[in-house]
C-alpha cells in the first residue's frame, strides 16, 4: 500500500488493514528464526572417512573378483576330474592328491576373496564420526557409539584377521572397538600414524586433562 506524500481534502481515504489476526503468524515465525539459531549453536560432527576410499574400495573389489572366481574355477575343475573317473572305479593316489590339492586351494581362495569383500565394504562405508560426547563407529554391518569417557586409548596397529592392520579403541574394560575406516595393508605396519589418528589421539588427551582437573 502507498501513502500520499501530501494529505489533503481531496485525498482518497482508505482504511488500514487489520494485522490482528497476523499475531499466531509472527510469533510462529520468530519461534522459527530462534529454533534455527538454536540449532546451529550445537556442536558439529566431524566424519573420518578412509583415505582412499574410491581407489582401495575398486581394488579390493578387483581382488575378491579374481579370488572367488579362481576358487570357482577350482571347484569346476575337481568335480569334471571326479566326473571323469570310470563308473566303479576309485581314484588312484595322484588323483586322490590332485583332487584333495584342488579343493584345499579353493577353499583358502574362496576365504580370501570373502575377506576382500568384506574390505571392500568397509572402504565403501566405513566411517567414524567424532563429536563431543562421543564417537560413532561405522562398519560394514552396522555402527556402534562409544562414548568419550570408555575410551582410555587410540590404537593404531591393531592386526586383525579380518581388517589385516587397522586402528582400534581400547576401552577401560579391557575390550576393543575396530575402527574399518583405518583398514591398511600389513606393509605399512611400520608407517607413522595418519593425521586422523593423530586428531583422535589429542581429542582424547584433551579430555583426560580436563577430567582430572575437575577431579
Amino acid at each position: 500500500m502507498s501513502i500520499p506524500r501530501q494529505l489533503g481534502p481531496q485525498t482518497e481515504r482508505r482504511a488500514l488493514p487489520d494485522y490482528s489476526r497476523s499475531d499466531a503468524t509472527v510469533e510462529r515465525m520468530v519461534r522459527n528464526l530462534q529454533g534455527s539459531r538454536g540449532s546451529s549453536s550445537q556442536p558439529m560432527v566431524r566424519a573420518l572417512m578412509p583415505a582412499h576410499a574410491t581407489r582401495d574400495t575398486l581394488i579390493r573389489s578387483i581382488a575378491a573378483a579374481v579370488l572367488l572366481g579362481a576358487a570357482v574355477a577350482m571347484i569346476v575343475t575337481g568335480v569334471l576330474l571326479w566326473a571323469g573317473l570310470e563308473d566303479g572305479r576309485s581314484p588312484g593316489l595322484a588323483m586322490l592328491m590332485v583332487l584333495l590339492s584342488l579343493g584345499g586351494l579353493a577353499l583358502i581362495l574362496g576365504l580370501l576373496g570373502v575377506r576382500f569383500v568384506i574390505a571392500a565394504l568397509a572402504s565403501a562405508r566405513a566411517r567414524v564420526e567424532v563429536g563431543e560426547a562421543a564417537l560413532r563407529v561405522v562398519g560394514v554391518l552396522g555402527a556402534r557409539t562409544v562414548d568419550w569417557d570408555e575410551v582410555v586409548a587410540i590404537e593404531s596397529h591393531v592386526v586383525h584377521p579380518v581388517h589385516w592392520l587397522t586402528a582400534a579403541l581400547r576401552l577401560r574394560d579391557g575390550s576393543r572397538v575396530v575402527m574399518p575406516a583405518f583398514d591398511r595393508p600389513l606393509w605399512e605396519y611400520s608407517a607413522p600414524s595418519g593425521q586422523d589418528i593423530r586428531t583422535l589421539r589429542t581429542a582424547l588427551h584433551r579430555r583426560e586433562s580436563a577430567r582430572r582437573t575437575r577431579c
